[in-house]
């Protein structure tokens, strides 16, 4: 009797996680363009001459073959090859930290469903843009990866009209702020009534920086890659609307260890001080 043939698939795929199973093998979490989020375990692949250990590193590109059963929740790594790896990209410290962030982000906070789909491609524009980038830090790319993946979930902060009263603000008025809980900007009578009170007062200059994000995904905004305390205080704004509003999301460790970087410097952290 004839043995049926397994089902399989291929697609390209983002590498986002990876843990060690067992003695020598290890699970991945995969980002496909075509099956969207797929778990599978690579056999062997912590061995040296494994030709599937290339395949399983969080950030890489690459197109895989894998077993595809509905009725399971783990896949089995078939091979592939790499497409595009950050290690053969000019990447410096922080692009790499955020390119890291990001996979570690879709991991944990994906939309689901068909959306998968869509975030798929939001992570390879995400990873070219950022590999492609002459100079600055790649703040602004990121935090438009971070505007793209709150669209994809539905919850984009709001920024042309107030979130309390639903009235259009001036860009130039003063007495904004920015508040996580009211779903984005709050204009200035409804702060005075006490509405907004725990979000952060919200300049011009930052609000028109959230709203070139938000508009024009990965275009590069040199105000904010050039302004430290500018790329911080907007880091800040989305990472506390996204703690609000998108399911088990946290500050990714990458961050976090930037931001540890930056504060065992004695010139940054002073610059940091004066603006809070």
């Amino acid at each position: 009797m004839g043995v049926l043939p397994r089902p399989t698939a291929a697609s390209h795929a983002i590498v986002l996680r990876t843990w060690p199973t067992g003695e020598t093998s290890v699970l991945a979490s995969l980002l496909t363009a075509d099956h969207g989020y797929v778990k599978v375990i690579a056999k062997g692949a912590r061995g040296e001459r494994s030709v599937l250990r290339p395949l399983v590193r969080p950030g890489r590109l690459v197109d895989v073959e894998f077993s595809l059963r509905p009725d399971r929740e783990l896949q089995y790594l078939k091979g592939g090859q790499i497409l595009e790896d950050a290690a053969d990209q000019p990447l410096d410290l922080e692009r790499t930290a955020y390119l890291l962030a990001a996979v570690d982000i879709v991991d944990r906070c994906r939309p689901g469903d068909e959306r998968d789909l869509g975030l798929f491609d939001l992570c390879r524009r995400f990873r070219r843009v950022l590999s492609s980038s002459a100079s600055g830090s790649g703040a602004s790319q990121f935090y438009a990866f971070e505007m793209g993946l709150l669209n994809l979930h539905g919850m984009t902060p709001e920024l042309e009209f107030c979130a309390q009263c639903g009235e259009p603000d001036a860009v130039d008025d003063r007495g904004l702020r920015f508040c996580a809980a009211s779903g984005g900007l709050i204009c200035r009578r409804c702060v005075a009534t006490g509405a907004g009170a725990a979000g952060r007062p919200l300049d011009r200059d930052s609000l028109a920086a959230l709203r070139r994000l938000a508009a024009d995904t990965f275009d590069a905004d040199p105000d904010i890659d050039g302004d430290r305390l500018r790329r911080r205080e907007i880091g800040i704004l989305l990472h506390r609307f996204m703690t609000y509003h998108v399911p088990m999301y946290r500050l990714p460790a990458a961050l976090d260890l930037l931001r540890k970087r930056r504060t065992d410097d004695p010139r940054a952290a002073a610059r940091e001080s004066e603006a809070r």
